[in-house]
């Protein structure tokens, strides 16, 4: 139980890479804010880990809301009585070409998947400093690093976060607070499918037949799972972590080393 008697924030804790983030968190002893703005599964999330005998409260929040973000703070610091970790994970993606792309959505990708991890890293940010101790974690993308298809905002917003990542760190070192990037790569979640559909469609191929092609460019042939980026998140929450700060470290299965 490496992180007994923490405290932490993780958003888009509802399915996918957040939910096995959340857990992980909790199993290792950390007290947990499961956050979404999907109640059911938000509810799931928070169920299950309360259900394994361990420590987690849930909130809604809408991240593209600056009043919600703030709430979202105010309210883990007064429930768990300090806040030691956030995941800014919470992320939207709609694949379509920068051409056909209208600023409406362009606006919603970039206010969720960075506008958001910057008023979250701020108001959390802010108590951790007064603590003189803290971890921010902010899970970015290989799409923040390679260009990606239909996915013009969301690459835009991915790296965008690691420039963030590095900022912070920056200003944040001096109190004690560690500030890092994740970037995953082809996750076996429900938007990673969503998007190879899109992208094997638009090529006239099948799911599977693009599948083949990502994981032969795979060193380890398989895609990612969620528990793979959770137990990075551990490690680098961890106090095992304390000299790494100002990272972008891909999560990839050596995915982005091979470039044929």
């Amino acid at each position: 139980m490496i992180l007994q008697n923490r405290s932490a924030i993780v958003t888009g804790a509802g399915r996918g890479i957040g939910r096995g983030i959340a857990m992980g968190l909790a199993r290792e002893g950390a007290k947990v804010m499961v956050v979404d703005i999907d109640r059911e599964g938000l509810r799931r999330t928070v169920q299950d880990i309360q259900g394994a005998g361990l420590q987690a409260e849930g909130m809604t929040v809408d991240l593209a809301d600056h009043a919600q973000i703030i709430q979202m703070v105010e309210r883990s610091v007064n429930q768990f009585g300090r806040l030691d970790i956030l995941v800014n994970n919470a992320g939207v993606l709609k694949t379509i070409p920068l051409l056909e792309l209208e600023v409406e959505e362009w606006d919603r990708e970039l206010a969720v998947n960075l506008r958001a991890v910057f008023l979250t890293s701020k108001y959390a940010g802010r108590v951790m400093v007064k603590q003189k101790s803290g971890r921010i974690i902010n899970i970015s993308s290989t799409a923040g690093k390679i260009g990606a298809p239909g996915q013009g905002a969301y690459c835009a917003a991915k790296s965008g976060v690691i420039g963030l990542t590095q900022v912070l760190a920056i200003e944040l070192g001096p109190h004690g607070v560690t500030v890092n990037a994740l970037c995953p790569g082809n996750t076996d979640t429900e938007m990673m499918r969503t998007v190879l559909t899109f992208r094997a469609k638009s090529r006239g191929q099948t799911f599977d037949e693009l599948a083949e092609g990502i994981l032969a460019k795979t060193p380890l042939g398989r895609f990612g799972r969620p528990e793979d980026i959770a137990q990075t998140v551990v490690f680098l929450a961890s106090p095992a972590s304390s000299y790494i700060t100002g990272q972008a470290i891909n999560v990839c299965g050596g995915r982005t080393a091979n470039m044929s």
